[in-house]
């Protein structure tokens, strides 16, 4: 009985606690490299024809071609509420993991990218002539760093460690690569960021552009990003060409987002109501259906683009007749499609077809 009380004791005063707010923040920090990578597709989108590679060679891979690569930049993204030491890079070998980069003969690396959200912190111990000890600490907060500008005592732990670890000469270990490079995005408001950033971008593109289709081009990205990264059923050694397909994003992926949100806009119930010419009877439902439509606009934008582009393929090679009113034209248009999905019934695409006639004829005049 004694040590039942006693073990009830033990019970009562080391409760189990549940660290949801870790588990919100790890997330929210993995999601950050695809906000990242966003933000750096935005600044590199007028001067390189890249292809971005999502966790599988490093958190980040930069390719300068989408196709036929010569040069790779690799990059690990961090992320800390107040600073990262240069310490803790090297302890848990995010410096060499990005030095590992180097002994693959595949292609050239151009950089390699330690990205922080936060400034890098060197801090160094050193004796004066009197013995006395002394502390020096730097914050690196530039947009961009060489290592090679570091203090000595720094560039010479990183390159120790680096050498110990592939067991060659420290004079052997090259920094020249290296790089720390700190982001504007924060960890709260990355996603908030990197979309004032997009609509920014798109406006200087098409001073024309209306927030709707800045919304559906910047939830298209992050969406089809986010499938890039989360993908994980490739092997280590997969074919670049797999890997491409299943864990990239290039600017060719960008500019058919682009054009494609261009394209897509929703009139006004009202005049796809006229168009169509549905009675008082079919007014609800064509309602209903019109707002489903909206919602799919807004918060699908990649199965939304989808079912409009194939249901605009159709519009454009079956032009409408004559003698062909709008309710039979659409109910054509439907009956074209090669799959009927129960998520997608007649009145929706009906719905969707006359937005695209409508968009077309303003496009006409």
């Amino acid at each position: 009985m004694g040590g039942d009380t006693q073990m009830k004791e033990i019970v009562k005063k080391a409760p189990v606690l549940i660290d949801t707010k870790g588990g919100s923040l790890s997330y929210n920090r993995t999601d950050m490299q695809i906000s990242q990578t966003l933000h750096m597709a935005i600044e590199l989108y007028p001067n390189l024809n890249y292809l971005f590679i999502l966790d599988h060679y490093d958190d980040i891979a930069l390719f300068d071609n989408d196709v036929s690569p010569e040069t790779v930049s690799y990059y690990q993204v961090k992320t800390n509420e107040e600073s990262i030491s240069i310490d803790t890079a090297i302890s848990k070998e995010w410096t060499a993991k990005l030095y590992e980069h180097l002994s693959n003969p595949e292609w050239i690396v151009n950089e390699l990218g330690l990205i922080t959200n936060c400034p890098l912190k060197i801090v160094i111990h050193y004796k004066d002539d009197a013995g006395k000890k002394h502390t020096q600490e730097k914050n690196y907060t530039a947009e961009k760093t060489a290592f090679t500008l570091f203090n000595e005592t720094a560039i010479k732990r990183i390159k120790e460690d680096i050498a110990n670890r592939k067991g060659i000469a420290v004079d052997d270990v090259d920094l020249s690569k290296f790089v720390h490079m700190r982001t504007t995005l924060s960890i709260p408001k990355h996603r908030e960021i990197v979309e004032q950033e997009m609509g920014s971008f798109l406006q200087q593109q098409y001073p024309k552009i209306t927030v709707d289709s800045v919304k559906t081009i910047y939830c298209t990205m992050m969406d089809l990003l986010t499938k890039r990264q989360s993908y994980e059923l490739l092997d280590k050694d997969a074919p670049f060409s797999v890997v491409r397909s299943k864990k990239g994003m290039s600017k060719s992926d960008f500019t058919r987002v682009i054009d494609e949100a261009m394209l897509i806009s929703i009139p006004p119930f009202e005049e796809i109501l006229y168009c169509i010419g549905y009675d008082d009877e079919c007014k609800n439902k064509a309602a209903y259906e019109y707002t489903r439509l909206l919602a799919d606009f807004h918060s699908k934008p990649e199965s939304f683009t989808s079912i409009f582009l194939k249901t605009r393929k159709l519009c454009l090679g079956n032009t409408q007749t004559d003698n062909e009113t709008m309710q039979e034209y659409c109910h054509r248009i439907y009956s074209l499609l090669p799959a009927k999905s129960p998520i997608y019934n007649e009145t929706y695409i009906s719905i969707l077809t006359a937005s695209i006639q409508i968009n077309e004829w303003r496009r006409a005049q």
